[in-house]
């Protein structure tokens, strides 16, 4: 597998209306203030990155960017290259929107909501350098277009169909058409219809990862007095219930010009009723295995605090608990301090997993977004340790794929042909080893995509879990031609797979396969695309593969929309993996002469590296960009190679 982040150093703002902010212009009063934060015993908190004016978050496929709404005219990207959890650049991708604070990704395209449309975005987490504006897809646009509460907050549910809050214009007042609701529509924005009424402004939505059910917050009604009415937290399982706004200003309290108004159904009362005027907006139910069990299945909600209260509550993390039977059992704070002597010194928003379980949280006062995580003060240590010794004892190894958490997985082929005695093997932050998958045939390349690997067998495809399930994506029945030595593997930020071929020892059968979400396979270069033998894939923007080939050593461009493939460089003996790191620079490892090769584009003159390893196969590198891992597949072990 491959980093598969691009180089940004070609960003050309003026050429196509992009805008690039440092990642530290001005996070100094944040950093400053982080000692106040009270958090659970073994709970870290950081500033990831410094994002003016952010507030929901969506988190981009393959690329790991993190997409972040406002409520001005802007939406940024927030790009980690290196994969430490620290941003590296902030790029404003978008800066034309009237309220631009929804966002989310689905299937490739980065939904946004303004005031009074939504639009989408196609494949916007390869290539940051995109005119956006001129690719800009409107498809709803009959949304109230009211700038008071006009604010929307979107996702997708396990429906697939998207969701978006819609608040009352007003503090309290009737509300006519799609004001004060949750609607829904296909992607398409296509049959829209109301979900939820009597929502008065819900700035925060998740669904819950075992029932599947819909849970929002909901602002309750000012000046009515400190302490009245409470804030809510509701589940909302089917469509059509009415959560009672304006009848009932939150909760069962109500407003007394609408005390002796009837609602028009049955109202549904809050989970959960927070204390008045805490702003509860963003949350996500946790389903990361970084923080302790006991968090699983739990909403992490953000406070924003209040803004009308004689004394000011709120700015803090609150969690709500979940039983084993999915039902709420109770609240309490997560993390506080963002409050002191009754000053705050920052908001926060919206609530984000990453896929090392670890959390960020939009903070819109302060223009940051922190990253809260459990015991890597620990893991750093360990890992440290682990990174600067050789992985030995193990049996063919051939390809390495580091998850964002820090442990590595190898395949292991075992004796070559023979089937049945081929393994996933894990390399755990400590430097143990542990299996996480056995009786695989000959696995060569791995690839992880969505907390998934993916693993090419000799003959099939295969998706592992990380608890070691295995499913099958295809094999020689559902292959087109004859699948003979499949051996790379390579995905894009849609889902789509790339399997190289590199058939017999004179070519026969070589080619490369894409197998889309939908499983539906075709083969996109075939053995007569002038590639001898593909190995080595790495994604080189949209729709353009770079290929290694191991029968010629040449490195090739294929271009998978137009179906026509570029010589590129030459000269890499048996070239087997592809790699890039942050910086843009390419890394080509030599199977045959056990060396790897370094450029700084696929056409410069390489430079090497390292000569000194029996046969070096598919490498990676490791979760901190500082090593390059190569598996020595004759040598049986693992090295971590530095690169800077």
């Amino acid at each position: 597998m491959k980093l598969k982040t691009l180089s940004l150093a070609t960003l050309a703002a003026s050429a196509v209306g992009i805008l690039s902010a440092p990642a530290m212009a001005d996070r100094a009063s944040a950093e400053a203030n982080l000692h106040k934060l009270n958090l659970p015993e073994g709970f870290q908190v950081e500033v990831y990155a410094e994002v003016p004016g952010a507030r929901q978050m969506a988190f981009g496929q393959s690329t790991g960017t993190v997409f972040v709404g406002t409520r001005g005219k802007n939406v940024y990207a927030v790009v980690d290259k290196n994969k430490d959890r620290q941003a590296d650049e902030v790029v404003t991708i978008l800066d034309d929107l009237k309220v631009g604070n929804g966002v989310a990704m689905y299937q490739g395209n980065l939904y946004v909501a303004e005031q009074n449309r939504i639009a989408r975005y196609a494949a916007p987490g390869f290539d940051l350098t995109l005119p956006f504006k001129d690719m800009r897809e409107v498809v709803f646009e009959d949304l109230p277009d009211n700038p008071h509460h006009g604010w929307r907050y979107i996702d997708f549910g396990p429906d697939g169909k998207l969701y978006v809050t819609v608040g009352a214009p007003c503090n309290i007042c009737d509300v006519t058409g799609y004001e004060g609701t949750i609607i829904r529509m296909n992607p398409d924005g296509t049959e829209p219809e109301i979900y939820a009424q009597g929502v008065r402004n819900s700035v925060g939505i998740d669904f819950h990862p075992e029932t599947g059910a819909l849970y929002f917050t909901d602002n309750n009604v000012d000046m009515m007095g400190d302490d009245n009415p409470p804030g809510e937290f509701n589940k909302a399982a089917q469509a059509g219930m009415h959560f009672g706004f304006p009848f009932y200003a939150s909760g069962h309290a109500q407003h007394d010009d609408w005390k002796d108004k009837q609602p028009p159904q049955e109202v549904t009362f809050p989970e959960v009723e927070f204390q008045a005027h805490t702003a509860n907006l963003g949350f996500k139910f946790y389903t990361g295995t970084m923080f302790p069990a006991e968090y699983q299945g739990d909403a992490i909600v953000a406070q924003h605090g209040s803004w009308n209260r004689t004394d000011p509550i709120g700015y803090q993390l609150v969690r709500v608990t979940f039983n084993d039977a999915n039902e709420v059992s109770g609240h309490d704070v997560f993390i506080n301090g963002w409050l002191n002597d009754g000053e705050a010194w920052g908001r926060p928003t919206d609530v984000l997993q990453l896929p090392d379980g670890s959390l960020l949280v939009s903070d819109d006062f302060n223009g940051v977004i922190y990253r809260i995580s459990y015991g890597e003060a620990e893991k750093a240590t360990s890992t440290a340790s682990a990174s600067s010794t050789t992985v030995t004892g193990l049996n063919m190894p051939e390809s390495a794929i580091a998850h964002p958490d820090g442990r590595v997985f190898i395949t292991e082929i075992g004796a070559f042909g023979q089937g049945g005695d081929g393994q996933i093997t894990i390399i755990n932050t400590d430097g143990s080893k542990s299996v996480l998958a056995a009786g695989l045939n000959d696995p060569k390349g791995i690839d992880l995509f969505n907390n998934e690997l993916y693993v090419a067998d000799i003959d099939q495809v295969i998706k592992v879990d990380l608890a070691g399930n295995v499913t099958l994506l295809a094999d020689s029945k559902t292959l087109p031609g004859t699948p003979v030595f499949l051996n790379d593997i390579e995905i894009d930020g849609l889902g789509n797979v790339y399997v190289s071929d590199s058939g017999d020892e004179n070519g026969n059968h070589a080619g490369i396969y894409k197998i889309t979400p939908e499983r539906e396979i075709s083969e996109v270069v075939n053995a007569e695309s002038g590639i001898q033998r593909p190995n080595g894939l790495l994604m080189d923007g949209v729709d353009s593969l770079l290929v290694a080939d191991f029968g010629t050593g040449d490195l090739f461009r294929a271009n998978l929309a137009t179906g026509t493939v570029k010589a590129l460089n030459q000269g890499f003996g048996g070239a087997d993996g592809l790699v890039r790191d942050s910086h843009g620079v390419l890394y080509i490892s030599d199977w045959h002469n056990g060396k790897v090769w370094q450029l700084a584009e696929p056409m410069a003159t390489p430079q090497l590296i390292s000569d000194n390893f029996q046969s070096a196969a598919d490498i990676t590198f490791s979760a901190d960009g500082r090593f390059l891992l190569v598996p020595d597949m004759k040598g049986g072990d693992m090295q971590y190679l530095p690169v800077r």
